[in-house]
């Protein structure tokens, strides 16, 4: 089984999060796919492989529940 697919999903707010935004390892661009879903950008970030994966999972967590 995926454990990420089956974790309970607490809602995550910018501000509890806001130093793992700051990075910037990830990020809405404001477009959006053909299927009209929206784009997450992984830009260019020399410490990826640093990131712990809770941190990786809250902010993908937090950028897919914004409307």
């Amino acid at each position: 089984t995926d454990e990420i697919m089956h974790q309970d999903i607490i809602p995550l707010y910018a501000a509890d999060i806001q130093d793992q935004l700051k990075k910037q390892f990830a990020y809405l661009s404001g477009g959006r796919g053909g299927d009209g879903c929206p784009v997450i950008t992984f830009p260019d970030y020399p410490d990826f492989s640093e990131i712990p994966e809770k941190e990786f999972q809250n902010v993908l967590t937090y950028l897919t529940s914004i409307p």
